[in-house]
């Protein structure tokens, strides 16, 4: 059976780069990542579909300390 050995993933934003960062994570660098994001849609906005769950995906999918992530970036909450 042949491996998958390269992906391309269509659009960017939190979804984009979300699917990018678990692949990467999972198979790291025997797999290729390409990213393909349209230069006519600009920047949404940090937070554009963030819920509460994003700290769980980050910290138990990614292994990003989460503790650490807010002090890094300072983010900031709205209701």
């Amino acid at each position: 059976m042949n491996k998958i050995r390269s992906v391309i993933i269509v659009g960017g934003g939190a979804a984009g780069w979300m699917a990018a960062a678990v692949l990467a994570k999972a198979f790291g660098p025997q797999l290729a990542i390409t990213l393909v994001e349209s230069e006519e849609i600009g920047i949404v906005g940090v937070g554009e579909a963030t819920t509460t769950l994003m700290p769980i995906f980050l910290h138990r999918q990614l292994g990003i300390d989460v503790g650490e992530l807010y002090r890094a970036v300072r983010p900031t909450c709205t209701a």
